[in-house]
C-alpha cells in the first residue's frame, strides 16, 4: 500500500509529512522496478544454466544468479525498512489506533461502522 495514501487520512497531518511520504512512495517504486528487471534477468540466467553443458560457465552463471538474488534480497530489505521507519516516525505523533484506521481508510473500508437509519 502507498504510503502516501495512507498518511494523507492522518489527522491534522502537515502537507511536508504528505510531501516525505510521496518521496518513500516514488523511492519504494523504483526500487520495485529494479527488483522486476532483475527477476527477469534471474529467469533468463536460470533458462540458460538449464540449457548449457559448459561447467565453468555454469559456475559464473550461478555465482551472477547469487548475486542477483542478493540484489534483489536487499531491495526487498531496504523498502521494509523505509516503510518501518516512516511508520515509527508517524507513531511518535499518533496512536496505532488512528494509524490502523487512516490505512484502513485508504484500503477502502471506512474503518467506521456503518450509520443506517
Amino acid at each position: 500500500m502507498s504510503v502516501a495514501a495512507w498518511a494523507s487520512y492522518l489527522p491534522a497531518v502537515h502537507p511536508f509529512l504528505l510531501d516525505m511520504a510521496q518521496t518513500i512512495d516514488r523511492t519504494i517504486a523504483r526500487f520495485e522496478c529494479r527488483i522486476g528487471v532483475l527477476q527477469a534477468e534471474l529467469a533468463q540466467i536460470r533458462a540458460a544454466l538449464a540449457e548449457t553443458g559448459d561447467h565453468l560457465g555454469k559456475r559464473a552463471e550461478r555465482a551472477k544468479l547469487a548475486a542477483y538474488e542478493q540484489e534483489i534480497a536487499e531491495y526487498q530489505a531496504t523498502i521494509s525498512e523505509c516503510r518501518q521507519h516512516f511508520e515509527a516516525q508517524v507513531a511518535k505523533r499518533w496512536t496505532a489506533a488512528e494509524i490502523a484506521h487512516a490505512k484502513s481508510r485508504a484500503e477502502g473500508r471506512s474503518g467506521e461502522a456503518a450509520v443506517t437509519a
